[in-house]
């Protein structure tokens, strides 16, 4: 009898382009990879919209960083560019540490062969030194890197307990394969509600007992996109449930997603033929924000009418929204982040 699946996420990465999370928590996700950074502290493109994403919309995570390391020294300090990445928004969360071929052909650019032993040794200092920290170590691997690379036996003593985040696409796992991996990397190629195109799933065999993710006390700085959508919506005469002008601080907080909610932005059919509906300064701000999103350059005119809708079922496509040409508050609150 085979290992109990708790439940599937998806890893995700700068080349899924723009995740909906919202969409894949509510297919029923309960936990995302997402790739912090690589090498020597490149934060990925894409990790703040989807750690914010996570962190406002209480998806667990597990956070990755693709290792260029060619000495241990080198990759503790990559542990520290991941912690700093992770502790924007979580105290605790687990955090693997990534070494595949890339890692190899790098270092043999730079004059180095990483054995077995080599291997080991950043491995080690990788997850020590997360670890230390207080977040939970995580070794991404495979099958052939077991046999070459990592010692794991050694990598288990020096840490006590180290999860295995094992890749192999294929359809099930065999005796011992299913014994080390307590995550499983199982395909490169699943299809979800929420990530255009194909993305690695995984398989949890384990929760990480009490280390799963506990949110840092995050301040939240003032986003300008936001700061703008509540002087256009107080211009508008919008008002929060307490009946009061929005705080023009740009912070998404409860007020102005409230606010949100109560803006339908779209265009009116006539005769068959979308003509102008909505009005107004969230209207501008709006078709501000589509051309800045696609690179186009609609007139921001206020009038919400064919062009409007049709630039705003360009943004929902892009950003993996739902596709109705309304702009709504899923839609509204996406474009605050991208």
């Amino acid at each position: 009898m085979g290992k109990k699946v708790l439940y599937e996420g998806p890893d995700i990465s700068y080349h899924n382009g723009c995740v909906n999370i919202k969409k894949v928590r509510d297919e029923g996700y309960k936990r995302v990879g997402i790739r912090a950074g690589y090498g020597r502290g490149n934060v990925d493109q894409k990790y703040g919209m989807n750690a914010l994403a996570c962190y406002n919309l209480c998806v667990d995570v597990m956070l990755y960083w693709f290792s260029y390391a060619y000495s241990p020294a080198m990759a503790a300090a990559e542990a520290d560019y991941a912690i700093e990445q992770a502790a924007r928004y979580w105290k605790r969360c687990p955090i693997a540490y990534d070494c595949e071929y890339d890692t190899i052909n790098y270092a043999r650019k730079n004059g180095v062969n990483i054995t077995k032993q080599l291997a080991t040794d950043m491995a080690i200092a990788f997850l020590k030194r997360v670890q230390e920290k207080g977040y939970t170590p995580v070794l991404y691997t495979n099958r052939a890197y077991l046999r070459d690379y990592f010692d794991i036996k050694r990598i288990t003593e020096a840490l006590g307990k180290v999860y295995v985040w094992y890749a192999r696409y294929t359809t099930r796992l065999q005796g011992s394969e299913e014994d080390t991996a307590d995550i499983w990397q199982y395909t490169s190629s699943g299809r979800i509600p929420g990530i255009s195109g194909k993305t690695d799933m995984n398989r949890y065999y384990t929760d990480f007992s009490s280390q799963t993710c506990v949110k840092t006390d995050r301040k939240e700085k003032c986003n300008l996109n936001i700061k703008w959508f509540q002087q256009a919506a107080n211009a508008d005469g919008f008002r929060d449930a307490n009946g009061k002008a929005l705080e023009e601080n740009g912070i998404n907080g409860e007020e102005t997603q409230y606010v949100c909610s109560l803006i339908t932005l779209k265009a009116k059919k006539v005769d068959g033929k979308y003509a102008v509906g909505s009005t107004g300064h969230v209207v501008k701000w709006w078709q501000g924000r589509c051309n800045e999103i696609l690179g186009k350059s609609q007139a921001v005119d206020g009038l919400y009418g064919r062009t409007s809708r049709q630039e705003t079922i360009a943004v929902q496509k892009k950003l993996n929204l739902t596709v109705d040409g309304i702009a709504g508050k899923n839609s509204i609150q996406a474009v605050f982040y991208n």
